[in-house]
């Protein structure tokens, strides 16, 4: 399950699950996202907070998620991600895409274990 809010002041968005994250419902979560103006043409950044929750797919799936990163490129350029979690496995799922992958595409991910820290990171320029 997952809820996503917006701090207008801040210019992020908040995207937080809980429990199992199954592939299919972070899909649903990016078209939402995708229909949003502040994330498309107003350009807010994206704070996911995974903390409590578990990704129920494999670290080969992520070939997936960048291939749906590239198609959606245009929209990501300039933007930052910030990603908070807490256990081993969503932490090295979340890390792959702070590598050369997204740079290449404008689009800037981090992983953080703290909202204080990856809202910082969020509103420096």
């Amino acid at each position: 399950m997952y809820k996503i809010t917006v701090d207008h002041k801040k210019e992020i968005i908040f995207y937080t699950h809980s429990g199992t994250i199954p592939r299919k419902e972070i899909g649903e979560a990016w078209a939402e996202l995708l229909l949003m103006d502040e994330f498309v043409k107003l350009k807010y950044n994206l704070l996911s907070d995974y903390r409590n929750s578990l990704f129920d797919f494999e670290v080969d799936d992520t070939d997936m998620v960048w291939d749906y990163f590239y198609s959606i490129r245009e929209i990501l350029k300039g933007k930052k991600e910030a990603v908070i979690t807490d256990n081993p496995l969503t932490t090295a799922i979340s890390s792959l895409f702070e590598n050369d992958s997204c740079v290449k595409i404008g689009f800037e991910v981090k992983v953080f274990t703290t909202e204080k820290s990856a809202i910082k990171w969020l509103e420096k320029g």
